[in-house]
């Protein structure tokens, strides 16, 4: 990254230390203020309306599954001072708020599992040190929102440019440990109180993450219709959530836990007199004074949390703007960290909502949705064969889709009767799905599932590992895995955990260090983003028109026939870029299967 000496921001890329105040963030609003109006408008269009609608019907159920089943370990972590209720209009108000706002609007806010776990951390912090946690939770996003301005206005996302793939791959297997962790917990914790319940409990769990896992392979089975096995695929969460709490309410006679909701649009948490606590917190103490020394204690804890959605937020925002997503609009990193130092972290402060991040599976979810694909035909001279790859063709970048989605969201709080009716076990299976899920594809995953093949000739061709000596490519996975036991072990011992957002950023600094272990040609192979991004920045950017057309044009025959080392490149970008979901390919394929059909 090379500083910017001249006065214009013009030219800064993304990710450009420019040494001057606000220089990044007047870059980002020069480089995406020309897409404004047609984020708007592109979604009307004859290419996108259809897409859009059926992206909208389906993020929607996924956002608000995830927002149910993180909001029902929400409610236990904290013992009901956050709940369902605040997580949905938590998800609702800040998605409407990113749509309007953000520079890069396919990014899904919601709640994250390491906020979750963070949450947790800092309850245990303030009971131990006996302050009051909502008033503490007030001052705590006060000091996290002032400390992300500053981010946003001192280029602090450039720093960005340094993390790489060995860094990305640890936090996205550190949320798939923490979404399977919570759940099995929860699901387990059931057995305290009884062995009929428990059991019974314990089937409708395992009973919804079974069931999603099929579904979620069911557009490859011979049943049904195409569409009809799409729709089951996509939507498989949803059904499984609806199946089994209607099975929970088959049988009424054994007692299940359902989830904690009001009765009517206020707080879930009552006061100690039996009232509903206010909508807006005194920071100086509910049902106690809150103490001046606790003002600016927070502060260092606010830091972790800062640092914490800091990451969640540029990392999942980096996987969105990958050059192999096809994206034509303009990132702009710096923006969208001011908007949720401006508008999300002090709405959700005040009103006492959990805080919500970048949530990194639902974005590329919605990405995936939202993209067309087209298939290249690749030419082995070699082996004499072809082979054909779906990559993705163009994007329907708007914000109207997510604005749709976060209302929706928003409407659904007045469904309370309703939604509470819902069994705490099946949300657990649901949260189990989601981690288990979320593991394929990772890289650091599969090179640790090489480990379990004593027969190096059976190891499968995968682009993370080829061409790389096995003593060296089991090293670099054994210090990632050093690092993600360190950082899993932090997030669960209460001594250390507030600590673990910063041993993050470790990791990060860890990274340049590894040059000295490994060959130029094995870093690029094992950890292919940094030279992704670098090779990014250096090529011109195509230049797109203010309705969101390119005015590059490719060769009529230019997809046909692609190089072996463009190959490799591009299914390694591909993969990496959505390493914590699985079956983007067959989920993209099934939402245009939709649309052709609808």
């Amino acid at each position: 990254m090379m500083a910017v000496s001249t006065a214009s921001t013009e030219h800064v890329k993304p990710l450009q230390w420019t040494r001057k105040f606000a220089g990044g963030l007047r870059a980002d609003l020069h480089r995406r203020g020309p897409s404004y109006l047609s984020d708007w408008t592109d979604a009307f269009t004859g290419q996108w309306r259809q897409k859009c609608m059926s992206s909208t019907l389906f993020i929607f159920f996924a956002c608000l599954s995830a927002a149910i089943s993180f909001g029902a370990l929400f409610d236990k972590g904290t013992g009901g001072q956050l709940g369902a209720f605040e997580t949905i209009l938590s998800s609702a108000l800040s998605g409407v708020v990113w749509s309007i706002f953000s520079g890069q609007p396919l990014v899904i806010m919601g709640a994250t599992g390491p906020e979750l776990a963070y949450t947790i951390v800092f309850l245990k912090m303030c009971d131990s040190l006996g302050l009051e946690f909502l008033p503490a939770r007030v001052w705590q996003g006060l000091w996290c929102s002032f400390f992300t301005i500053l981010l946003a206005l001192f280029d602090g996302s450039a720093v960005c440019a340094y993390i790489t793939q060995f860094t990305e791959d640890v936090f996205s297997a550190l949320i798939s440990l923490t979404y399977i962790l919570a759940a099995l917990t929860n699901i387990f914790r059931a057995f305290e109180g009884g062995t009929e319940a428990a059991f019974f409990q314990f089937l409708l769990s395992f009973g919804a993450f079974g069931l999603s896992m099929y579904l979620r392979t069911f557009r490859s089975t011979p049943w049904m219709t195409k569409w009809l096995r799409n729709s089951f695929a996509n939507f498989g969460a949803t059904i499984s959530l609806l199946i089994f709490s209607g099975v929970a309410g088959a049988f009424s006679g054994v007692a299940v836990e359902t989830l904690n909701l009001p009765e009517k649009f206020e707080p879930t948490m009552k006061l100690s007199d039996g009232t509903v606590r206010p909508w807006v917190i005194n920071p100086f103490g509910m049902e106690r004074g809150f103490p001046v020394w606790g003002i600016f204690f927070t502060a260092f804890p606010a830091l972790g949390l800062c640092i914490l959605g800091f990451l969640d937020q540029n990392l999942t925002t980096l996987l969105i703007n990958r050059k192999a997503n096809a994206l034509k609009k303009p990132p702009a990193y710096h923006l969208d960290l001011l908007v949720c130092g401006i508008f999300i972290y002090p709405l959700c402060s005040i009103l006492e909502l959990p805080f919500t991040h970048a949530a990194t599976i639902r974005s590329l979810t919605n990405l995936t949705s939202l993209t067309d694909y087209k298939v290249v035909v690749h030419q082995d001279e070699e082996k004499n064969s072809t082979t054909t790859e779906k990559v993705a063709d163009a994007v329907a970048e708007q914000r109207v889709s997510h604005l749709v989605i976060h209302v929706l969201i928003g409407l659904s709080t007045f469904l309370a009767s309703v939604l509470k009716l819902l069994p705490l076990s099946v949300c657990y299976g649901i949260f189990l799905y989601m981690g288990v899920s979320s593991m394929s594809g990772n890289p650091f995953f599969d090179r640790i599932s090489l480990w379990l093949i004593w027969d190096t000739s059976m190891y499968p061709a995968l682009p993370s590992i080829r061409g790389v000596a096995l003593k060296k490519l089991h090293l670099y996975t054994a210090i990632q895995l050093i690092c993600f036991a360190i950082l899993l072990v932090m997030t669960r011992v209460d001594a250390v955990a507030a600590f673990f957002p910063f041993f993050l950023v470790l990791i990060a600094i860890l990274r340049p260090f590894l040059s000295h272990i490994f060959t130029k040609h094995e870093l690029e192979v094992l950890d292919s983003s940094s030279v992704e991004e670098d090779d990014a920045a250096s090529q011109p950017q195509e230049k797109v028109n203010q309705d969101g057309s390119d005015d590059h044009k490719s060769s009529p025959g230019s997809k046909e026939k692609i190089d072996d080392d463009a190959v490799d490149n591009a299914a390694t970008q591909t993969k990496k870029a959505v390493g914590t979901l699985p079956d983007l390919e067959g989920l993209a394929v099934g939402v245009d299967e939709n649309v052709a059909g609808s």
